[in-house]
């Protein structure tokens, strides 16, 4: 059968380094409009939770004052943001042993009790001194103090964003080579059995395939199962994590499960990664394709008949 093309060391290098460039243009290029945005958006409702800290330290607080201080979704992101470093809602909810919904505080004084005091314990002392303090901030800490966590939220969203729409759109080219290429688009299903996956011709999106989930699903023509991971990586370091650990492991899952003949793992790369590596991964039976030249993905698709 026609396998995918696997590249030597030299190749992977200089598809590396093209990567790279495309990475650090698109960086360079990016607008400030998106993180303008979200400090635009955090920095009001910075200024509120601010304002109400006083209450929140005074030992009188009551269950209704902390309800409102997480009322609404951007304001229980930034009343984790109070943290150094920040919390995830999990954490603030394991650590406080309660929720953060507004109703269930609002009822229950000693749930809103603890996460008061969850909260004052891992305030951040540098932009909120004053809290420990036992006084009102001057107005250079309460301004300093509405910039420093706006900026964090905003720096965070912006990351969560680059990763998450670099994905789709790796995702989104990949959908749309399958259509030129006459591919059809099925609804995704668990597919426990390869009798489970799309027919010969047909893809879907990401869908739990035998234990473990795959980006993009495609049944080649000649039978075999193309499971498609969609990655990214703005560093070397990190790319070890993407491909040789999450991509290579789910492959071996793969081949375990099904066999080598039945299944053909892949994986759709962009951003920066050590060619190295990469060279490690495709000896680990994962398939290497570069979002630049997804004309290669083209031709084996075509052949794989």
């Amino acid at each position: 059968m026609n396998e995918p093309r696997s590249w030597t060391l030299e190749e992977l290098t200089r598809d590396a380094e093209a990567a790279k460039q495309l990475f650090r243009q698109s960086r360079l290029d990016e607008p400030l409009a998106l993180y303008s945005r979200f400090f635009s958006s955090f920095a009001p409702v910075f200024e509120d939770i601010i304002d109400r800290l006083p209450a929140l330290a005074s030992p009188t607080a009551d269950a209704a004052e902390l309800a409102e201080l997480v009322a609404t979704a951007d304001a229980r992101t930034a009343f984790r943001y109070l943290a150094a470093p920040p919390v995830s809602e999990d954490d603030l909810k394991t650590l406080a042993e309660t929720t953060l919904a507004p109703g269930t505080l609002r009822g229950d004084a000693e749930q809103a009790q603890r996460v008061r005091e969850i909260v004052l314990h891992v305030i951040d002392p540098h932009r909120f001194p004053w809290v420990r303090e036992g006084r009102r901030p001057t107005v250079h800490e309460r301004t300093q103090a509405i910039v420093a966590s706006a900026v964090l939220v905003a720096a965070r969203k912006v990351e969560t964003a680059r990763r998450s729409d670099a994905k789709r759109l790796q995702e989104d080219a990949v959908k749309d080579l399958l259509r030129a290429l006459d591919f059809k688009e099925v609804s995704a299903r668990d597919m426990p059995l390869l009798d489970a996956a799309p027919a010969p011709g047909e893809f879907c999106g990401e869908a739990k395939l035998g234990d473990t989930r795959a980006d993009i699903v495609v049944r080649l023509h000649d039978g075999r199962v193309m499971a498609v991971e969609c990655k990214t990586s703005n560093s070397a370091v990190n790319s070890v994590k993407r491909v040789n650990r999450e991509a290579v492991g789910k492959a071996r899952e793969w081949i375990a499960e099904f066999g080598q003949r039945a299944i053909v793992p892949c994986a759709v790369i962009g951003g920066v990664f050590n060619p190295a590596n990469l060279q490690t991964a495709q000896e680990g039976d994962l398939a290497i394709i570069w979002s630049h030249r997804l004309s290669d993905l083209a031709s084996f698709v075509a052949a794989a008949k």
